[in-house]
């Protein structure tokens, strides 16, 4: 006989918290993300020196850019959260990436040259890199089938929260409250250092936040046959090897549109101001872009659940790597080449609307796989995509330097293009509930996939 989990109407205290600490996991992400975008020209231009590296502002995007490399490997090692958070549990997962992440954004502020700040930007990058999957797994597990999708959206509208909060507060603080700081005292490391508070909060809502009730029985049932090795070993199970492929290359151009969203819009808008508005800072106006990017994203995150409800998962997801592909064209292949500042900023709404195709996979994702690997699945997938588009990156870096960053980043819509004909092949179950059942592993099942 098949046992099913009974999973509560209502909210309780347990599933408030569950979600509350994956929520401000998920928004430490974009916050931190976003504050290393504002500081990081200040913190190069200290670290640098000290590493006996002389270069000019100009000659330093080498270096931004390998440094955000490092980050991203250890968002993406972060894979291995995934089948631990299957077997010790998602909370106690969750605690760990943040103690991590606290460590790196600490070591970040307190580097003194290239070295140790590249291994704290690793550390800070691998405990991050866990919040997404484990928070939406969590999510996913501690509320009714009837309200999940709606909690699903607002889970993932934290990390452009974070974004739009660091976007606004970094600035200021730089401009105003630590202006003029030197050394020791340098305005980029109280930066970082005011980072960890979030990880202090955030760990006292984890330290009330309970297992998800349907792990829990799980756990109690199998005991030590829920490991890390029958976690990845269901992934590519006969039942899921073709989804979990699937997924992980259409998670590709979704991952490259958020990398060419915060990494290169700024940099987009900075030559712009200075080409049409040359004696002027560009400071805000990076500010108003990247609000707008995250505003009209974290807007879309809300709306998701509604548009998946009336049109199915992988409509949603086509509709908004539709609105990315137009983006990039009109935004970057029109008017960043034409020196179109005040055409250039209204098109990135395009771009945020687009970025709501994350918010898909924080509901779809956990509905693939069964509790003893729903959170290696989605660390896998997000984890060889974030592999991927950060080589994508790099290839749109060197385009760069041969057809210019705009029509680079107009010809990275091509990846979106293949991503909807990847989709196609995903299969769909718009009925589709998350697993709650007891009755045995899914590696043990002969069933077909979804």
């Amino acid at each position: 006989m098949t046992g099913v989990v009974a999973s509560a109407e209502k909210m309780d205290a347990s599933a408030k918290h569950v979600f509350w600490a994956s929520y401000f996991g998920w928004l430490l992400d974009g916050y931190d993300t976003t504050i290393y975008a504002f500081v990081i020209v200040a913190s190069l231009g200290f670290l640098m020196p000290a590493s006996g590296i002389h270069l000019t502002i100009a000659e330093r995007t080498y270096y931004v850019l390998v440094f955000f490399a490092i980050f991203l490997v250890g968002w993406g090692t972060a894979f291995t959260f995934g089948p631990l958070a299957d077997k010790v549990g998602r909370m106690k997962t969750l605690g760990i990436a943040i103690l991590l992440y606290a460590i790196g954004t600490f070591l970040s502020g307190a580097s003194f040259n290239l070295t140790e700040f590249g291994i704290a930007r690793f550390i800070a990058g691998f405990g991050l890199g866990a919040e997404w999957f484990i928070g939406g797994t969590g999510v996913s597990e501690v509320f009714p089938e009837k309200s999940r999708h709606i909690w699903a959206g607002r889970f993932h509208s934290a990390w452009y929260a974070g974004f739009i909060l660091a976007a606004v507060t970094t600035p200021l603080l730089l401009l105003y409250v630590f202006k003029g700081t030197t050394g020791w005292t340098s305005g980029w490391r109280i930066i970082f250092f005011i980072g960890i508070i979030p990880a202090v909060i955030l760990a006292y809502i984890r330290l009330a936040a309970k297992e998800p009730e349907v792990w829990q029985q799980k756990k109690a049932r199998f005991g030590n046959k829920m490991n890390m090795s029958l976690s990845f070993k269901t992934l590519f199970s006969q039942r899921y090897r073709r989804t979990t492929i699937l997924m992980v290359l259409v998670m590709v151009p979704v991952i490259t549109g958020l990398y060419g969203g915060t990494l290169f819009a700024p940099s987009a808008i900075t030559n712009l101001v200075g080409v049409v508005l040359p004696k002027t800072t560009a400071t805000w106006y990076v500010v108003l872009g990247g609000t707008t990017i995250s505003g009209f994203t974290l807007l879309f995150c809300l709306l998701m659940p509604y548009m998946v409800r009336r049109m199915g998962r992988k409509v949603t997801l086509a509709i908004f790597m539709t609105f990315m592909i137009i983006g990039l064209v009109t935004a970057f292949g029109i008017a960043y080449t034409s020196n179109n500042l005040y055409l250039f900023l209204p098109l990135l709404i395009l771009l945020g609307i687009g970025g709501a195709d994350f918010s898909v996979f924080s509901l779809w994702v956990p509905e693939i796989y069964p509790t003893e690997a729903r959170a290696g699945g989605f660390a896998l997938i997000t984890a060889l995509g974030r592999y991927a588009g950060a080589g994508l990156v790099f290839a749109i870096a060197a385009l760069t330097k041969m057809v210019g960053l705009g029509d680079s980043l107009a010809y990275a819509s091509v990846a979106f293009v293949i991503g909807l004909v990847l989709l196609m092949f995903v299969k769909e179950n718009r009925t589709k509930q998350l697993d709650r059942t007891l009755d045995s592993m899914a590696i043990e099942r002969g069933a077909d996939s979804d």
